[in-house]
């Protein structure tokens, strides 16, 4: 009897373990960590319309989409009356500036952060989702939601493997599948 219900359950608990680390949500969806300037992409890439590769200019080249320079940040509030109200400037872009001067970077916190484990490059997403003369966010979209929208960036997507998987396999028509370079096999996305 206790032989019959090894063979039976291990099989099916390895199974629900697999299935369980596989497509489990992590606990990170939600995560909206405080950063050290309150950025709001809802004023910056909504309101205002900023492109997503203005301010992340290695997305669609490199591996890492890029934390912008503060000279990005300067670009437009170094001058003029960009971040003043009532003639008063507001005490977010006194602390950029106050960094700009000393010269100093802010440590931002990591919304979006994959295992080790995982080999992911921003650059090939980038080029296979984004259609010509579309907006970047088109095809930033998939996986960090509406940005344009968060006064502060959460993780809305949970980016593990099954949600991962299931986008590479959305490709459905083989031949366009294998000309993007898309693929399922473990070592395509894991070290």
């Amino acid at each position: 009897m206790v032989l019959k219900l090894v063979k039976i359950g291990l099989p099916l608990f390895v199974v629900a373990f697999l299935a369980w680390v596989i497509f489990a949500p992590p606990q990170r969806v939600g995560y909206a960590p405080e950063q050290p300037i309150a950025y709001s992409h809802a004023l910056h890439a909504g309101k205002h319309g900023m492109d997503c590769q203005y301010c992340h200019t290695g997305v669609a080249v490199n591996k890492k989409a890029g934390v912008p320079s503060l000279n990005i940040c300067m670009n437009c509030h170094a001058y003029g009356t960009m971040g003043y109200s009532g003639g008063k400037l507001s005490p977010e872009i006194a602390k950029l500036k106050k960094y700009y001067e000393e010269k100093k970077s802010p440590e931002w916190i990591r919304v979006h952060n994959l295992p080790d484990h995982v080999r992911f490059a921003h650059a090939p997403h980038i080029k296979a989702l984004l259609k010509e003369g579309a907006p970047t966010k088109e095809a930033c979209v998939p996986c960090h939601g509406q940005v344009e929208q968060m006064v502060v960036v959460s993780q809305v997507m949970p980016l593990n493997m099954g949600f991962c998987v299931n986008c590479h396999r959305d490709y459905r028509n083989a031949h366009e599948y294998r000309n993007r370079g898309v693929a399922v096999s473990c070592n395509f996305c894991h070290y």
